[in-house]
């Protein structure tokens, strides 16, 4: 899905957006469980498909650990696999 946070103003086609990416990212997760290297690769995908979107950082950072619900909680990742996602995000921001 096509969305750009610098010329969109839509409230509804950023929600739209944000659901979008948010469903992706909880399906590739759940395929991914006691995976870390399919992890990494769905954390990278989903940060990349934000970044193209030009979300703000700690938007991306919010819908992926933070919000209520979020992308962990959705994907229903055992312990190990939400320190994998954690880990695959700062490596991404450190790089």
């Amino acid at each position: 899905m096509n969305y750009d946070a610098r010329t969109n103003s839509s409230d509804a086609d950023r929600a739209a957006f944000i659901q979008w990416l948010t469903d992706q990212t909880v399906t590739e997760l759940q395929a991914a469980r006691d995976n870390e290297t399919a992890i990494h690769a769905a954390v990278k995908t989903y940060v990349k498909h934000a970044l193209d979107a030009y979300l703000p950082f700690e938007e991306i950072e919010e819908i992926l650990g933070i919000n209520e619900p979020c992308i962990m909680d959705l994907a229903e990742l055992s312990e190990a696999d939400e320190e994998a996602v954690v880990d695959a995000f700062e490596d991404l921001c450190n790089a």
